[in-house]
Order: C-alpha cells, then sequence, then structure tokens
C-alpha cells in the first residue's frame, strides 16, 4: 500500500518568494548542485536504509532536481531502490543514491536537516508575514495573480504543518504543479483557494491576496 508524502519543500522563510528562475532550481538535465528542502512525513525504510521523519537538505550530481525528486518519492514508495541504484548511509545523517555504472557519476543525497530555531505557532491561524508571487500564475484552474499573499492554517492540530511548512509547500504547488496534478495526499478547494489533506479540510491552509 502506497504512502501519503508531503513532497518537496523550499527552504524558505515565512516571507517566501514563489516561481524562482529555473537556473536557479538546477533544472536542467545534467545539472548539479542543491535542490533544496523534501519533506518525509513519516518514518520509512528504503532497502533497508531509515529515513526518520522530517525535512531533507537534497543535493545532486549529473542530474536535475526535478529528477531528483522524482526518484526520491518513486524509493519512498516502492521502499526500495530500482535496479541499477544502491544507497547507502554516509557521515552522519547523509543518505547517497548512486546510479550504478554511470561515468560521470549520477547520484544524490539527502541529509535530514536539523531546525534549532523551531518557527513559533502564531496566536492565531493567519501566519505572520506575506507570501509573494512573482508573476501570474495558476495552480490547475486556481488563478493567483502576482502579488503579495497571506496563508491562513486551517488549524492548529495538523502534525507536521505549520507557517513554515505551509508555506514551503504554497511554493513547491506553484512551482511544479500548474496543471493542478497534486501530490499525494493533498488536494485543493479552487473557489476557497484551500489546500488540504487526506480529504480533511481542517487538515491545510488557505492563501488570500492582500496586495500588489
Amino acid at each position: 500500500m502506497k504512502k501519503s508524502r508531503s513532497l518537496l519543500t523550499l527552504s524558505l522563510s515565512l516571507v517566501a518568494i514563489a516561481a524562482l528562475p529555473v537556473a536557479a532550481q538546477a533544472a536542467t538535465a545534467g545539472a548539479s548542485g542543491t535542490c533544496g528542502q523534501f519533506r518525509v512525513l513519516h518514518n520509512d525504510k528504503i532497502s533497508g536504509v531509515s529515513f526518520p521523519a522530517g525535512p531533507y537538505n537534497m543535493v545532486n550530481s549529473g542530474m536535475s532536481c526535478s529528477q531528483t525528486t522524482k526518484y526520491f518519492q518513486q524509493f519512498l514508495e516502492a521502499g526500495k531502490v530500482a535496479k541499477g541504484w544502491q544507497v547507502k548511509t554516509l557521515s552522519g545523517n547523509r543518505k547517497r543514491f548512486t546510479k550504478l555504472g554511470t561515468n560521470p557519476t549520477v547520484d544524490f543525497q539527502a541529509t535530514l536537516a536539523s531546525d534549532p530555531t523551531p518557527t513559533p505557532t502564531p496566536s492565531g491561524l493567519t501566519c505572520p508575514g506575506t507570501f509573494r508571487v512573482l508573476g501570474n500564475d495558476r495552480i490547475g484552474a486556481m488563478k493567483l495573480p502576482a502579488g503579495a499573499y497571506t496563508i491562513k492554517l486551517a488549524s492548529h492540530d495538523t502534525p507536521g504543518l505549520n507557517c513554515k511548512t505551509a508555506s514551503n509547500d504554497f511554493a513547491y504547488f506553484l512551482n511544479n504543479d500548474w496543471a493542478g496534478n497534486l501530490p499525494r495526499p493533498w488536494k485543493m478547494n479552487v473557489s476557497a483557494k484551500s489546500f488540504y489533506m487526506n480529504n480533511t479540510p481542517s487538515d491545510g491552509f488557505s492563501v488570500k491576496r492582500v496586495g500588489n
């Protein structure tokens, strides 16, 4: 049975910037560099290697960030690496995935990120600061004109969802889901401009444009 995942999250502050240039995401094939973060919601294993729940810093070599995200997601869903790949633990919390028989090397690393300064929970549901959409954008049928947006949590009771992760998830949806095909377990309500998980409207957040 496939498990629910929240996918790639970018390392953003609450004053977030969406729609980063493609070059900044190392999105061309054969690129190398940093690919932001990928959040694993539940303790998991891939080919016997443990992946505790939490955000992982991603770096790659010889592949694009979109390929890195796709492989990591597939390996988590399957519980094992694909044929021709291997995974092993390096020092600390670093895990390395290598495609065998490639020269130069094609690989990526996932390192469990520590957050020494957790984002404080606001007294209300509306997150502090604003999220800026740089150009007129859309997520499927949901139109999102350029401007500043506030993010409002549906509740404070959803494990793993706070203002920071909601901001990161919104950035990912904008950068990757223009067709509206949100990653599991996410769904959206176009008219309410809200996003929610597991068919539960209280497990999610909404966005509202508040200025240019």
